[in-house]
């Protein structure tokens, strides 16, 4: 469950912006101005005070949790132990945390999954911690950095702590699973509409046995699928597997939603209207279905 963990792909690509990005801290010169949050870590090691870990949203990005782009500051955090006084300076922001433990990750002294997950309660909206939350707990393609009893021990140390209430309402329903935050935050949505039984990538065999498929979200009982389809959906070679794959699931039956960023992040009276249709439709086949059985 431990180990190294690489970047995100916003994480690598987001420049940090300094003055002089040689001397990216008071004191620290490098022969290459840092490009990733990794990089700029790794310059500020020599400041490092002993037991301090990078902290908050620089963990995250560091353990590669996705976060909404209002969040990703710029700074690097930095947490030591209550009650040592936290490190201070340009580019740095400093906490003196009364809960602090940690690891390496790729050479630099990262606060654990546990405690990461419980500071991002204090900067996230209660939706974007559960995405955050589903992150670190795997999915099918990806190794999972803690799990969901290991964040409510954490949760317990951390009792009495700004974001309490919102941890408290967001781990009941973190979900293993989850390949993307867009495809957390259309369960949540999913979920708040009425939906039920929603499976999370789970295995559906179509063409006689021969194939495997995992829809993002799922009603297996009705056969209702929900593909969330991203940019890259869009490539012309993927535009392809999908239209296959879709084939596929209505061949079996299925039906499928499929739901896009402008539907998800745009659009989404219009988007909740075209799902509300849904439940309506399929409470009405279930009477219909117990008005059969009791004739």
């Amino acid at each position: 469950m431990r180990g190294n963990r690489t970047l995100t792909a916003s994480a690598t690509t987001r420049v940090a912006r300094h003055p002089d990005p040689l001397r990216p801290f008071h004191g620290v010169r490098v022969a290459i101005a840092p490009s990733s949050v990794r990089s700029l870590c790794h310059a500020y090691l020599p400041l490092l005070p002993e037991g301090a870990f990078f902290s908050h949203q620089t963990a995250a990005e560091l353990l590669g949790v996705p976060l909404p782009a209002d969040v990703t500051d710029g700074a690097l955090h930095v947490s030591v132990s209550f009650p040592r006084t936290p490190p201070r300076g340009r580019g740095v922001i400093g906490h003196s945390l009364g809960v602090l433990s940690g690891e390496s990750v790729d050479g630099l002294p990262v606060c654990s999954p546990e405690l990461v997950w419980c500071q991002l309660s204090t900067v996230l909206g209660a939706l974007d911690l559960v995405a955050a939350g589903d992150h670190l707990v795997g999915a099918r393609s990806r190794d999972a950095q803690t799990d969901v009893g290991a964040l409510s021990d954490a949760v317990d140390q951390c009792s009495g702590t700004k974001g309490a209430r919102a941890r408290a309402w967001a781990l009941p329903r973190i979900r293993v699973g989850a390949d993307s935050r867009p495809e957390t935050l259309l369960r949540l949505l999913l979920e708040e509409l009425g939906f039920c039984d929603l499976e999370v990538n789970s295995p559906v065999v179509v063409d006689s046995g021969r194939l495997t498929l995992h829809p993002d979200l799922s009603i297996r009982e009705r056969r209702i699928a929900f593909e969330y389809e991203g940019d890259g959906h869009r490539e012309r070679r993927q535009w392809g597997v999908d239209i296959r794959r879709h084939e596929h699931f209505e061949a079996e039956g299925w039906r499928i939603v499929r739901v896009t960023a402008d539907d998800l992040f745009h659009n989404r009276d219009a988007l909740v209207s075209r799902l509300a249709r849904f439940v309506t439709n399929d409470a009405r086949s279930a009477r219909t279905s117990a008005i059969r059985d009791e004739s």
